[in-house]
């Protein structure tokens, strides 16, 4: 089956997509439980399945010797996938390993729907999860070689991710050799059915609109904030809550103007490539 990730620079919209695509296929379970989904959607930096196809925990492993298997691990996994989609997780840039190949794979075994936030809006919501600075946030999104690496922390269940910087997390993916549906969090609020269908049928999941919308209804910020608050959510850092605010905007509203001057600089690298990207789908 063909393995496609749904990527995101972290706090874009992934844990949403992923509750809606549940509601939308899982209709009679919703609202579902984001602490529970009922789609399988296993995170590509998922320490549990390189343990047991390798045989081998990864932490006698280097990073790289990690990274160095993940293609083949990838496979297996896509290969013996028993859901209704193969859709996975993953907040990885597209990277290349030392010999060549893609850490993420390349068409057509694998595809990609990437979902793409504003970096002012990213910083705020990353600096409440990461329980940082807003000054710190906007640092680490713009700093080349940025990496999440939770190795040394031995309750942790993922693998190293590289994110790079966020526009070169988002040029990555958007240049790599696979197919890639590009979908806005911005239009995910804006323009939700149109959004959400287009991401469902690059899937290969058709809908009718009125089932996109009660999906979208069920995925609803107010019901996923409700459920934290009530039941705790798992993905949630010790520092706050996840479901923080989702709205569009805070940003430009929220972050000092030297902050929003470095991501201006973010944004202006990826913007050529947005254009023409948007000039080849019409």
């Amino acid at each position: 089956m063909r393995t496609v990730w749904l990527a995101s620079y972290p706090k874009s919209g992934n844990t949403w997509f992923r509750v809606f695509l549940s509601n939308l296929l899982y209709p009679d379970k919703a609202p579902v439980d984001p602490n529970h989904l009922p789609l399988n959607n296993l995170i590509a930096s998922a320490r549990s399945p390189f343990h047991e196809i390798t045989g081998t925990p990864p932490a006698l492993l280097t990073a790289e010797e990690c990274d160095s298997l993940r293609p083949d691990i990838d496979r297996v996994i896509g290969h013996d996938w028993s859901g209704p989609v193969c859709l996975r997780k993953t907040h990885d840039a597209y990277t290349y390993l030392d010999d060549g190949r893609p850490l993420m794979g390349s068409r057509p075994d694998f595809a990609a729907i990437y979902i793409l936030r504003s970096p002012w809006d990213v910083a705020i919501s990353a600096a409440n999860h990461w329980k940082r600075s807003l000054e710190q946030t906007v640092e680490l999104l713009c700093k080349e070689n940025t990496t999440l690496d939770y190795r040394k922390d031995r309750s942790s269940t993922q693998l190293r991710q590289r994110l790079l910087s966020w526009s070169g997390h988002v040029t990555s993916w958007l240049s790599a050799p696979l197919d890639v549906c590009l979908i806005r969090y911005e239009d995910m609020h804006a323009e939700p059915v149109e959004t959400f269908r287009r991401a469902a049928g690059f899937l290969g999941v058709s809908a009718e609109d009125d089932a996109i919308a009660a999906a979208i209804e069920a995925s609803s910020f107010r019901r996923l904030s409700q459920i934290e608050r009530e039941r705790g959510f798992r993905e949630a850092s010790k520092h706050g809550r996840f479901f923080r605010a989702g709205k569009v905007g805070d940003g430009r509203r929220l972050l000092p103007v030297e902050c929003q001057k470095q991501l201006d600089q973010q944004y202006g690298i990826v913007e050529h490539l947005l254009e023409r990207r948007a000039e080849t789908n019409t």
